[in-house]
């Protein structure tokens, strides 16, 4: 008997891409799927396109929620879902056909527990093939954290789950957690694993068009949430016996980032937002005890992101903001650059 498959799919406020996603998973080649849809309280069209897809299609399984979150909406769906095995599409995004069928032919022929797969990455720029998952034989579980946690292979798609494993162990979003809830469940997932896999094709089409996306809009207001899913990280891979210079190393990248991308945007929205404002997120983000605590461990061997290390270290707020304005602007001059060679222009 072919094992049913369930595809879950999270809404809110997709109109514009939801028709293209519902397609491409409607067009898959393994014939035994349910797509649960939950509507997280869409103001669009969403719903509207929902329901006419329901009518056609069999396959799909319909909840409205008032807005909830994202995670919310995931874990309605996780409850009231039936396959054997549970994949994660986002409404924005889109498949290749073979996505879900060579999940599970590997996972299915490997025995594993979890099976990943690489993605496209589709912005303004073009198309980025991308994999955080280049392995080939049996890896540790230690090996596995690791790579989830220093790349983008933190992200609930991409993967195919078994149903029982979540269930079993109670595994859901957190929704008390607005970023990077999904690589806490990933997590989780994982030290409930007894083995991991990898498809070596990009089957997932990861959308970056979409700049309403929380993820195209990360502000300093996430940062307090982004420090209490590092402590939840932190928690996690103490709990499997990591080596402490290993979690030190993977937690100084994190914070290292964040604070990096923070600081970013303050030039960025220098214009918009005042010198005095910028220069007052800057030293809130670098007077946090947590951020203080890995610091002096910044490193980098990225050209832009030395002098960073240099103004930030040595609480140069002021200076470090007016070379993050420098650089956007750089960056921006670069890309338009970029873009009209594409053209032709």
């Amino acid at each position: 008997m072919v094992p049913k498959v369930s595809v879950i799919i999270p809404v809110y406020n997709c109109e514009k891409y939801l028709s293209k996603c519902l397609d491409s998973v409607l067009e898959q080649t393994h014939p035994n799927l349910e797509i649960i849809i939950v509507n997280d309280g869409s103001t669009d069209e969403s719903e509207s396109i929902i329901i006419e897809y329901k009518k056609k299609h069999k396959e799909i399984i319909y909840f409205y929620q008032e807005n909830k979150g994202p995670s919310e909406a995931r874990n309605k769906a996780i409850a009231n879902a039936n396959g054997e095995y549970i994949v994660f599409v986002d409404a924005d995004d889109t498949v290749n056909e073979y996505y879900i069928e060579k999940l599970l032919k590997e996972m299915v022929s490997t025995n594993s527990d979890l099976v990943c797969c690489g993605y496209k990455d589709i912005s303004i720029y073009g198309v980025h093939y991308h994999t955080d998952f280049n392995f080939k034989r049996k890896i540790s579980l230690h090996y596995f954290l690791e790579m989830v946690c220093e790349g983008t292979g933190g992200v609930l798609w991409g993967k195919i789950y078994k149903r029982e494993i979540i269930q079993n162990n109670n595994i859901r979003l957190d929704k008390n957690i607005f970023m990077s809830e999904d690589l806490i469940f990933v997590l989780k997932y994982a030290i409930h694993s007894k083995s991991f896999s990898t498809v070596q094709e990009y089957l997932y089409i990861y959308n970056r068009l979409n700049q309403t996306s929380i993820s195209s809009n990360i502000s300093i207001d996430y940062l307090e949430n982004y420090i209490s899913v590092c402590r939840f990280i932190e928690k996690i891979l103490n709990s499997t016996g990591l080596n402490k210079n290993r979690i030190k190393k993977l937690m100084t990248k994190k914070i290292q980032d964040v604070v990096f991308t923070l600081v970013d945007q303050q030039g960025k929205n220098l214009k918009v937002i005042g010198l005095e404002a910028a220069i007052e997120n800057v030293k809130i983000i670098l007077s946090i005890s947590y951020i203080q605590k890995y610091k002096e461990d910044f490193t980098s061997n990225d050209l832009y992101s030395i002098p960073y290390l240099f103004l930030i270290k040595g609480n140069f707020v002021k200076i470090c903001i007016f070379y993050a304005a420098f650089i956007n602007t750089l960056k921006s001059f670069k890309n338009k650059l970029t873009r009209r060679k594409k053209v032709g222009l």
